[in-house]
């Protein structure tokens, strides 16, 4: 079996060794120091806080490029907090359904939610 990568977290450097030494007991084992990306996220770390922070911008960059939407401007959004959406908020005719098909609005909500 061929394992690309696996990331691993400890609260400590003992409980990082042990971990470590468990599995070079059954596979080869290559570290290659602190993660800086996984499934396309970028890794930050504080050391002074102690905090790790994820980024997803190149994977939103990707996704705004094959939507061709790497040149849209900003919107705040128009939905209110706490809006419960329902088939009232769909189409009401076959001409606004039409156009609704020319928006790929669900394939890139999908990416979003998809992407690593």
């Amino acid at each position: 079996m061929w394992m690309d990568n696996i990331l691993g977290a400890s609260s400590t450097e003992e409980g990082e060794l042990v971990a470590k030494d468990d599995l070079r007991r059954s596979y080869e084992l290559k570290d290659l120091g602190a993660a800086k990306f996984i499934l396309g996220m970028k890794i930050h770390r504080d050391e002074e806080t102690g905090s790790i922070t994820l980024s997803q911008h190149a994977n939103l960059e990707q996704i705004l490029k094959h939507f061709h939407m790497q040149d849209a401007k900003f919107l705040p959004t128009l939905l209110k907090p706490n809006i419960t959406l329902s088939a009232d908020n769909m189409p009401q005719t076959e001409e606004k359904e039409l156009d609704m098909k020319n928006v790929p609005y669900r394939k890139a909500l999908g990416s979003l939610m998809l992407q690593p």
